[in-house]
């Protein structure tokens, strides 16, 4: 065959043939095998990042701290991670495959299969009751339904701080204390409806403004003070403010303030305010105090306060070297209207005679009811013997007149004893006993007449009479002199101005007090005269102070209602103002309350033609009279003097320290200074500041002296820059 087929042609042909198809073949074979290896490779390159992909995710679900489920198109579960394992208590494969229907133990929000979200609270590891804000969204592969993915979060706190926050906005609306926010620059930013009514303002008036109880010259600047450094020091304060109503009232408030500190990188810090009306508890103080030092039925003092009163004049008599008139009343006749017409008309003598002494006796001076119809006038300062005489003739005098009740007149007279102090006797227990003997000597000798325990009035006429002419020949020979004592400022000790002290002295009688002479003066008219030189010279004296250092700008000087009243006074003043070069500003006119009693609208006439010239005004002893707030509201007034009686009480009455206390807020309201007179201590320097006085004048700071030997001495010692303690009054 060998030999054959090199010879054959064809059956080279199909060899060479076969040969080929067999390499073909092969190629074919060689191609497809490696086609599909890197077919293979590929797959596996793919399932490794198929794994990889599922690995991540699964490590991505792991590692999520909200519970997460999967179901498929028929419900069942196909998924989950360890948090929603651990919030339902099973396993993994315990839930793959199987439907919520066959599985009872399951809380109720993974029954949904709706795609939403809910709020539903399940039982935590920890046995707490959990929210959870579970999340529902449907899987779709094109058109194709999938399955179910649910991720819920535990919203526990979110909750809580939205249930609190609810039960909060509850107290904030309907609370009532007002309530208000306050943003970094103090202006109000969130208020209530309670504030509202407190302030008689509406909200929109109230946004966006800072409150006027924190603003200056609304309270006391050292409270102020004290309040914001314990806000910053403390983060907190409470205490006594008082409010603005939109109407003008003043209410007494309250006041908590917190500051709230802002939420990390949220801002500045907030201040939360809570104020509550105290009006009614501060009018039932008030009124409780009264009725403990009043009598019930004619609303006098009552033996107790007449007690205090008596011996707060006795201090200051001794120190001023005046006198104290007690004048003891009882009624005669009283008992037979009691006998006869019961003692409903036995009250309405007591209410008329109560009424009448009052009309008849000074602003300045106490009517008490201490027995059954007995009743007590005090006179003080510019008293003497036969002040308190004439005085006691008009007691008399003025129950002449029948008093009516129930279609009865009744003739009821009254019988005075006169005891003084210190001649009848230098103390309370003294004078009230002495004035009520001399009471019934004058019942059993002179029914209808006054008695002095130790009657001197030949002698007193006799030197009144002497004084008289003293005082005529003192004014035409030059005898009065001026003295200046310093008014400084009690913030910074600062001087601001001086008052002008009338000075007597007589060639031969030496020093004439002036509670001795200026009554005289004014009694015989001759307080208008002295008046005039008084002004001229405190004027000239001030133009001559005016620019040199250490000296006072402004000079003020006191005048008298008769001076006041006289028709060409504006006029000579205007002309004094011109001749002596004082400017009017450097010149302060001190009046008495008793002025507005006198003629209210006149003196609120008068008062504006000074303000109009530049003229300050001031009211001298403030406190001690009965003024009508409702004129003096009207008055173009700058400044409220406390009288000395009071400033001289601080340290050991707190009911002087409440009536100084209410001058200075009553001032502060009326847009006024605030002026203290009789200054002696430390402890009343520290006290006035404290409580928001401008100015003060005593020894504390200067005697009086003449102009050529004005300076303002260091106080002994010098009041703290720091707010003080609280003085603890008696």
């Amino acid at each position: 065959m060998s030999a054959v087929l090199p010879h054959d042609p064809d059956a080279a042909a199909w060899l060479a043939g076969l040969s080929v198809a067999a390499g073909v073949a092969l190629g074919l074979v060689l191609s497809l095998a490696l086609q599909q290896r890197r077919r293979l490779r590929r797959r596996r390159e793919e399932l490794r990042q198929v794994r990889g992909e599922h690995a991540r995710l699964r490590a991505l679900l792991n590692a999520l701290p909200d519970p997460m489920y999967f179901k498929d198109a028929q419900g069942a579960y196909v998924g989950c991670n360890p948090a929603f394992s651990r919030q339902v208590g099973m396993p993994e494969a315990h839930l793959l495959g199987r439907r919520d229907d066959a599985l009872r133990s399951l809380p109720a929000w993974t029954s949904r299969d709706l795609p939403g979200r809910t709020l539903s609270w399940v039982d935590g590891e920890d046995g707490q009751r959990r929210c959870l804000d579970v999340m529902h969204a449907p899987v779709w592969d094109d058109e194709h339904y999938l399955g179910l993915l649910a991720v819920a979060r535990d919203v526990t706190p979110l909750q809580q701080a939205m249930e609190q926050a609810r039960r909060a906005a509850t107290v904030f609306e309907h609370c009532g204390e007002g309530i208000m926010v306050l943003d970094a620059q103090h202006r109000i930013r969130d208020l209530n409806p309670a504030l509202c009514a407190i302030t008689g303002y509406g909200r929109e008036e109230l946004l966006g403004l800072h409150p006027r109880l924190l603003r200056e010259g609304e309270q006391d600047p050292e409270k102020l003070i004290a309040l914001w450094n314990a806000l910053r020091v403390d983060g907190k304060w409470s205490g006594e403010l008082v409010e603005r109503h939109k109407n003008g009232d003043t209410v007494p408030i309250w006041a908590t303030l917190v500051q709230v500190e802002a939420e990390e990188g949220d801002g500045l810090p907030q201040i939360l305010a809570v104020l509550t009306d105290i009006s009614r508890i501060k009018q039932t103080e008030a009124e409780l105090l009264h009725q403990s030092l009043h009598d019930r039925l004619t609303g006098l003092p009552n033996a107790a306060l007449l007690r205090d009163r008596i011996e707060r004049q006795i201090g200051l008599a001794r120190r001023d070297q005046t006198c104290v008139a007690v004048l003891y009343i009882d009624l005669d006749g009283f008992r037979d209207v009691n006998d006869f017409a019961g003692h409903s008309a036995g009250d309405a003598v007591l209410l008329a005679a109560a009424e009448r002494f009052v009309n008849v006796v000074r602003v300045s001076d106490s009517v008490a009811r201490v027995g059954a119809d007995e009743f007590v006038v005090v006179l003080s300062g510019l008293v003497d013997e036969e002040t308190a005489m004439r005085l006691g003739a008009r007691l008399i005098q003025a129950m002449n007149d029948p008093i009516a009740f129930d279609h009865h007149q009744f003739n009821v007279g009254a019988s005075i004893g006169l005891a003084l102090f210190p001649a009848d006797g230098t103390s309370v227990d003294e004078l009230l006993r002495n004035a009520e003997v001399a009471m019934c000597r004058a019942k059993l000798q002179a029914r209808g007449t006054v008695q002095a325990y130790r009657p001197e009035l030949t002698e007193a006429v006799q030197h009144r009479f002497e004084l008289t002419h003293a005082l005529r020949m003192a004014n035409e020979a030059a005898q009065f002199r001026l003295e200046y004592q310093p008014q400084v400022r009690l913030a910074d000790g600062m001087l601001m101005g001086a008052e002008a002290l009338l000075r007597w002295r007589h060639p031969t009688r030496g020093p004439v007090s002036p509670a001795e002479f200026v009554p005289l003066a004014e009694e015989t008219g001759l307080i208008v005269p002295i008046g005039r030189w008084v002004l001229e010279q405190a004027c000239a004296q001030a133009a001559r102070w005016q620019g040199q250092p250490g000296k006072p700008q402004q000079v003020a000087v006191n005048v008298s209602a008769r001076q006041l009243r006289q028709g060409d006074f504006v006029l000579m003043l205007d002309r004094i103002l011109a001749e002596t070069g004082c400017p009017p500003q450097a010149l302060e006119l001190e009046v008495t309350e008793s002025l507005l009693l006198e003629d209210a609208e006149q003196a609120v006439a008068l008062m504006s033609e000074l303000a109009e010239r530049g003229v300050r005004v001031a009211i001298d002893d403030f406190g001690t009279g009965y003024s009508s707030l409702a004129y003096l509201r009207r008055l173009p007034v700058r400044t409220l003097k406390i009288d000395r009686s009071f400033v001289n009480e601080l340290g050991s009455d707190d009911n002087v320290a409440a009536i100084a206390r209410t001058v200075i807020v009553l001032a502060r309201s009326l847009h006024m200074d605030v002026l203290a007179e009789g200054v002696e201590t430390r402890e009343q320097a520290e006290w006035l500041r404290r409580e928001g006085c401008d100015w003060a004048q005593g020894w504390y700071y200067g005697h009086p002296m003449p102009p050529e030997d004005f300076h303002l001495a260091p106080p002994p010692e010098p009041l703290r820059r720091a707010p003080p303690k609280r003085l603890q009054l008696a």
